[in-house]
């Protein structure tokens, strides 16, 4: 078995390459389309855009790796079972489950593989591509005020702005300071900035006691907060979901829960991992439907992985609209796709190794392409 797990993973390696090299130019060209207006327009250089895809590049192998699974397993395993490959394992008394096992391993392998790109690579990169793309469009060396954004500060402090007008006066602003025996929670309607100095006004204070409840309060018409550093400075502390790691997102909801205003920062939290482990749920589906799908050949394969595609990426845009609206938990919106997708592969394999079972143990000759 040995053998056949490496014959059948080298059967799914093959597809798998070829459907990462297709789906990343698939997606680049998706960013060009996207650039193509900016590069007409002579806002982008050649060089900045080679740049920016060369950033773009972690983020679309993350999506990529999952979708390329699904392509790689109904391919490989389709020729496996059309030339009755399958079919003589099975005469020898290998179990389905046995047989299938190498593809599950192939699937937590790109899921793995998924993850250290999300968690390592794909926020320096995405940093780095907005930053690029701001500087290059609208020529910000330093981030503007990006509204709704948790961000991290000197003192060790946590800064959100919900809104910011264009005279630069920040609306609904709420500093949370971690020093001090106990931690301190700032809110203002407004706040401007003074040189190091962040201007409060009409807010207020409220000290928090290691239950959670507030210990201490004051109401303030005008506060004015060091910070430590000058608007450049700070604001170019600041991340979107998308730029943060799982332990950054975790540590910001350990602060503000997962409601309100933090909703996608744990919806993105979640998906740091729903999305790798995609891979896992297209393998759990794939293998069965190859059984299914031999008679058709590869054409079929690709059809009926477009058709997966569809379905999962449609399930993942309804639950993530969900999510962000608040109609259903960040953590369901995240992996609905995955436990619909995993139990129906799941129901398929099990269904699939007890019809062969059956027919195996009454005696009749197993066609796998039934």
């Amino acid at each position: 078995m040995r053998i056949a797990d490496r014959y059948i993973a080298r059967e799914i390696l093959v597809p798998f390459l070829l459907g990462v090299a297709g789906f990343v130019a698939l997606l680049i060209g998706d960013v060009l389309y996207a650039l193509a207006e900016l590069v007409a327009a002579k806002q982008i250089t050649l060089g900045i855009l080679g740049r920016l895809l060369l950033y773009k590049l972690p983020a679309i192998l993350v999506i990529t790796f999952p979708v390329a699974t699904l392509f790689g397993t109904l391919l490989g395993l389709t020729r496996l079972v059309k030339d009755r490959e399958l079919q003589a394992m099975r005469l020898a008394g290998v179990s389905l489950t046995r047989i299938f096992a190498p593809v599950l391993a192939f699937g937590l392998i790109t899921a793995g593989a998924a993850f250290l790109t999300n968690e390592y690579f794909a926020p320096w990169a995405n940093r780095q591509a907005n930053a690029l793309l701001r500087q290059a469009v609208l020529g910000e060396a330093f981030p503007q005020i990006r509204e709704e954004v948790f961000f991290r500060g000197p003192g060790d402090r946590v800064f959100y702005i919900e809104r910011a007008d264009r005279q630069g006066e920040l609306h609904n602003v709420m500093v949370y300071e971690l020093v001090g025996p106990l931690p301190r929670l700032i809110t203002a309607r407004r706040a401007t900035w003074e040189g190091e100095r962040l201007r409060l006004v009409d807010g207020v204070v409220r000290e928090i006691d290691e239950q959670g409840f507030t210990r201490y309060e004051a109401r303030f018409e005008r506060l004015d907060l060091a910070v430590g550093a000058g608007s450049e400075a700070l604001l170019a502390e600041q991340k979107t979901p998308d730029e943060m790691t799982a332990r950054e997102l975790r540590q910001y909801l350990a602060l503000f829960g997962q409601d309100g205003a933090s909703a996608p920062f744990a919806l993105e939290f979640h998906r740091k991992f729903a999305i790798p482990l995609a891979g896992v749920a297209f393998a759990l589906i794939a293998a069965p439907l190859s059984v299914y799908t031999a008679q058709g050949g590869r054409f079929l394969g690709v059809g009926l992985s477009a058709l997966v595609l569809f379905f999962y990426y449609a399930v993942m845009s309804v639950g993530r609209a969900m999510g962000a609206a608040g109609g259903i938990a960040p953590s369901l919106a995240a992996w609905l796709p995955n436990l619909l997708f995993g139990v129906s592969g799941a129901l398929l394999w099990v269904n699939e190794d007890g019809r062969l079972r059956f027919l195996s143990l009454q005696g009749v000759r197993v066609d796998s392409t039934a």
